[in-house]
């Protein structure tokens, strides 16, 4: 089967960028709701709300792409202590968010691991092994070092999965 690049006309164009991205917000008994045909804003109360104006994560057909999270716990408190326990609360706020979502840490394919210092993948290997525990099926993984992470936090991980 051959695929070709059909371009839209400027008008077809022009019309699809005016058109707003906005969504409503979602209804006490919905949790994911519509922002586009195919596209989906996940929420749950079993993750902490996003710090921003962004969503915890957005579902389409065919992949689900989750924000970073952080090790706070869904009441917002900051999870103090090794580099293991706070990698563990990122992994279950992911959990949480992909369950709402429909779907689970053993289909997650990408994982970005972001870190405040890179000590903490090369000599310490609490990170790596907590999250070994968490994805015994060895996804897709990049692990960088940020300069600055939000709230000051050493680690926060975001996923990609499947639904």
């Amino acid at each position: 089967m051959s695929s070709r690049l059909v371009r839209p006309s400027s008008r077809a164009l022009a019309s699809s960028l005016r058109r707003p991205l906005t969504a409503a917000r979602p209804s006490s008994r919905s949790r994911v709701y519509s922002i586009m045909a195919d596209q989906k804003v996940v929420f749950t109360a079993n993750a902490p709300t996003p710090l921003g104006p962004y969503s915890q994560a957005i579902k389409t057909p065919t992949t689900i792409y989750c924000s970073g999270q952080i090790p706070l716990t869904p009441d917002g408190k900051m999870v103090e202590g090794s580099i293991a326990e706070k990698t563990t609360q990122c992994c279950k706020n992911l959990e949480a968010v992909l369950t709402e979502a429909g779907s689970s840490l053993r289909k997650v394919v990408k994982l970005t691991i972001f870190l405040s210092d890179m000590a903490h993948f090369a000599v310490s290997p609490e990170m790596n092994s907590t999250c070994e525990k968490f994805f015994p099926h060895k996804p897709a993984r990049s692990c960088v070092a940020a300069k600055t992470l939000p709230k000051n936090v050493d680690v926060e991980i975001e996923a990609v999965a499947l639904p």
